[in-house]
């Protein structure tokens, strides 16, 4: 278990968390906390033991080309894992190590702004997520090929430039995608934003 990987995973955690100010200047007490919770979580990743973070969800297969597989992964109840009755969840296809947008529908455009996203890597696309442990989610998920699921985790976006930043509440999975060799081409990215129901 790599020190990197805890310390993303920890940071994510942290984050997530209303009051959540700058984790650099955190005590290193409250810091071990939350790194003991992101060992748990990445054990539980590596299928040791489930938690509310994790679930053994298998990688989508997706035998061609992601943007011939566009109308599957956007609309198909099928590849679904976080299925909600009656509310249509945010969903975003990332091709590649550096998490190229794909294509990304009109939820998950709702969360974060209407941008420029596809064609851009996820670090240039949302630069705000920067410190927010999002970005080694992905890469860890892409790496180890093993989903994670998030739950009520906090997500600061800026939806209008020069704008505040916007606290949102999601749940979501990160999954791996796999072509026809078994090779990771990129993550289907599926959730709900969840903000309104943690505030009432």
């Amino acid at each position: 278990m790599a020190k990197d990987e805890i310390e993303a995973v920890a940071q994510a955690f942290y984050y997530s968390l209303e009051g959540a100010r700058d984790w650099e200047r955190e005590p290193e007490l409250l810091k071990e906390r939350f790194r003991r919770d992101a060992r748990a979580a990445i054990e539980a990743l590596n299928g040791h033991r489930d938690t509310v973070t994790s679930r053994d969800i298998p990688p989508l297969a997706v035998p061609g080309e992601l943007g011939n597989a566009r109308e599957l992964l956007m609309n198909s109840q099928e590849v679904s894992v976080l299925p909600v009755p009656g509310f249509r969840a945010f969903r975003t296809v990332l091709r590649g190590a550096d998490h190229t947008f794909e294509v990304a529908n009109d939820p998950y455009f709702g969360l974060v702004g209407h941008r420029e996203l596809l064609g851009r890597p996820v670090r240039e696309a949302l630069p705000e997520l920067r410190g927010q442990g999002y970005y080694e989610l992905l890469d860890h998920v892409y790496q180890t090929r093993k989903a994670f699921v998030g739950r009520m985790m906090r997500i600061m976006v800026q939806p209008k430039p020069s704008a505040p930043l916007e606290e949102h509440i999601i749940d979501f999975v990160y999954r791996p995608i796999e072509n026809a060799s078994g090779q990771v081409t990129g993550l289907f990215v599926e959730g709900y934003d969840r903000t309104e129901w943690a505030r009432a």
